[in-house]
């Protein structure tokens, strides 16, 4: 008996440290030029994505229906992926070994995770999501491309440029995931038993699962039980086990000295323990703090908030977007950054295009290739050059050509889709090479702002003007076609397109 229970709490940490390693080898391999395979399989199995932005987006998302499975299963067996799956909530198990004091959490906390779950539900009826605090998945993968892997990047010593960048967003996303840890000073799993509305997502359906764990006759009321469960399932007083709050983790089972738990079939479901009053706040909150987080610092600083090709209207963005960080990994240039305040306070890192570390590559489309929610379309790489981002504007007062009268063909040289020609220009009897922009084939790829020579403000920058931004629907049409072919032949420019200060 005692050497099966052993192996039970040895097979229990090897599978979490599976599902763990698993989650890190796909993070590990959502880089530039690798091919997305099973990188966004986690994403697609947490039913919190799938029913929030799904309602947030008034449409169903489909690259999340697989967690259909995860909620089926769990009807069967709990909140299993809690104890084994969740890499957060592994990551919480091996921070909590280290931890040695800790403080029993109040009960009436336990009614949290459905409280922030409601509040969560009741914002993206109104058209606001806000799943990107609280989503574990979502919060576990945007602290490794935010703290470990800028810190692992700097360790092997290819540290650059654009990670160095990320100060402000990574020091924010580090104390988000240290409160997270630091709330097992409290109790064991604080965040999974109080806070998680994945986690209470999970127990609702976890309350009428058909196996439960149950005592069985010979229990001396030790306590040792009710101690150890990390997440206060277990009372000895009622002589129960809560199989919402129960994360199937098999500590009772192999830690009771009587050994009188059993899992078996019990079809009897488990009552909420949630009062009308709490369900009214949660509800209330949700309803008033949405239209404040639509309209609270939502602004765009000068026009320069700049998002990754493909992405949807700037409403609907903030809405499906998850703020994993994907995006921002994979991008070969490193231009893609998050965004502090940029785009309001929902908006916190969400991926914005810095192009003065680094432009849009034209043979690139991981961003949308990686995006778990589509909120970056997957674009075929012909659609996607045709996506404008935005267009460059070239400052003459800061431009060696036209403010030092010298040579340089930087931009012209840079821009993949020749829409910044150099052109003669007489000077005082002098004939000068002089950069103009068309505004309708430029795509706001940020390319020349990257490679512009002049320190700090680049003399030509990229702004949202123009920007295309679409739902459904192709971003090639005749004119961009015909305009490009015209380029590409050297015809003659029409007048009329040239735009800068």
């Amino acid at each position: 008996m005692k050497l099966r229970i052993k192996r039970s709490r040895i097979l229990r940490w090897i599978v979490q440290i599976l599902f763990l390693g698993l989650f890190i080898t796909a993070f590990v391999l959502t880089r530039y030029s690798v091919p997305v395979t099973f990188q966004n399989l986690f994403f697609k199995f947490d039913p919190l994505i799938l029913l929030v932005v799904s309602i947030a987006y008034r449409t169903v998302l489909a690259a999340a229906m697989l967690s259909l499975l995860t909620v089926a299963a769990t009807l069967f067996f709990g909140r299993f992926f809690c104890g084994f799956i969740c890499p957060l909530g592994t990551t919480i198990d091996i921070f909590d070994v280290f931890v040695k004091k800790q403080k029993k959490a109040a009960p009436i906390l336990r009614s949290g995770k459905y409280l922030i779950l409601t509040f969560l539900l009741a914002a993206a009826l109104l058209g606001t999501s806000f799943l990107h605090f609280f989503d574990p998945l979502a919060i576990f993968e945007r602290s490794l491309t935010l703290i470990f892997y800028p810190a692992a990047m700097y360790i092997a010593g290819i540290f650059n440029v654009g990670m160095r960048a990320i100060y402000t967003e990574s020091a924010i996303a580090f104390l988000f995931l240290f409160i997270i840890l630091g709330l097992n000073f409290i109790s064991q799993r604080f965040w999974c038993r109080n806070v998680c509305p994945l986690g209470g997502l999970l127990a609702l359906f976890s309350k009428s699962a058909v196996f439960k764990f149950s005592f069985a006759e010979g229990c001396t009321e030790c306590g040792i039980c009710e101690k150890i469960c990390p997440t206060g399932a277990i009372s000895i007083e009622k002589m129960s086990v809560d199989s919402g709050e129960c994360i199937d983790c098999l500590r009772c089972l192999y830690e009771c000295p009587q050994h009188v738990f059993e899992y078996k079939i019990s079809l009897a479901p488990k009552r909420l323990d949630l009062s009308r009053r709490q369900l009214i706040g949660a509800l209330g909150a949700g309803i008033i703090i949405a239209p404040l987080a639509n309209s609270l610092l939502h602004r765009r600083l000068s026009g320069r908030l700049i998002r990754p090709p493909g992405s949807i209207p700037e409403a609907d963005f903030l809405d499906i977007c998850i703020h994993c960080g994907k995006c921002m990994k994979v991008c070969p240039t490193n231009g893609l950054q998050p965004c502090i305040l940029e785009a309001g306070v929902n908006g916190l890192w969400t991926p914005r295009l810095a192009a003065r570390i680094g432009g849009c590559e034209k043979n690139c489309n991981m961003c949308g290739q990686v995006c778990p929610t589509s909120a970056i379309r997957n674009l075929p790489l012909e659609e996607k050059t045709y996506a404008k981002m935005g267009t460059a504007v070239i400052d003459r007062a800061r431009c060696i050509a036209w403010e030092q009268d010298r040579v340089c063909l930087i931009c012209d040289e840079a821009c993949p889709f020749a829409a910044i020609s150099s052109l003669n220009e007489t000077v005082r009897g002098t004939t000068l090479l002089r950069p103009f922009m068309d505004e309708r084939i430029c795509t706001g790829c940020g390319l020349c702002e990257a490679r512009c020579p002049i320190e700090e403000r680049a003399a030509i920058e990229v702004y949202s003007i123009g920007e295309e931004r679409k739902r459904r629907g192709s971003y090639i049409t005749e004119e961009k076609i015909r305009l490009r072919a015209c380029e590409e032949k050297d015809e003659d420019i029409p007048s009329g397109f040239i735009i800068d200060n």
